[in-house]
């Protein structure tokens, strides 16, 4: 598997956590481009799976992303805990965490701890 994602197919993350599974198996597996997920597919793509891949595709080439097992979605650059979701997401899951943030797809602009998607495109 590390070879597809040497040729840039896909991203492999591992778990936030320490543990020896992390040189066994990766815990997520997206592909590398969200567009692959559309092109490769007969079937509707789900709309989370879709911000996910994004997300990661969009902050995985300068930062450290890593799979949020207990806490979040992803951590980025072990400070950052994100969550991904749409316009009506919660932040009640990771309000205790400290540098979290909620990614929503179909709001416009930022408020309290509430990001739009598409700012992971800018953030380097």
């Amino acid at each position: 598997m590390n070879s597809l994602e040497w040729a840039k197919l896909l991203r492999l993350l591992y778990a936030d956590l320490l543990s020896v599974k992390k040189m066994q198996k990766p815990d997520k597996i997206y592909l590398d481009n969200p567009n692959l997920l559309y092109a490769l597919t007969s079937r509707p793509v789900k709309i989370g799976t879709a911000r996910e891949t994004f997300v990661v595709n969009q902050l995985g080439y300068m930062n450290d992303v890593v799979y949020g097992k207990k806490t979040g979605d992803f951590k980025v650059n072990g400070r950052y805990t994100l969550k991904v979701g749409g316009e009506g997401k919660s932040y009640d899951q990771i309000a205790d965490l400290p540098d979290s943030y909620i990614l929503a797809d179909g709001i416009e602009t930022p408020y309290r701890h509430k990001l739009p998607i598409w700012i992971v495109g800018f953030l380097y």
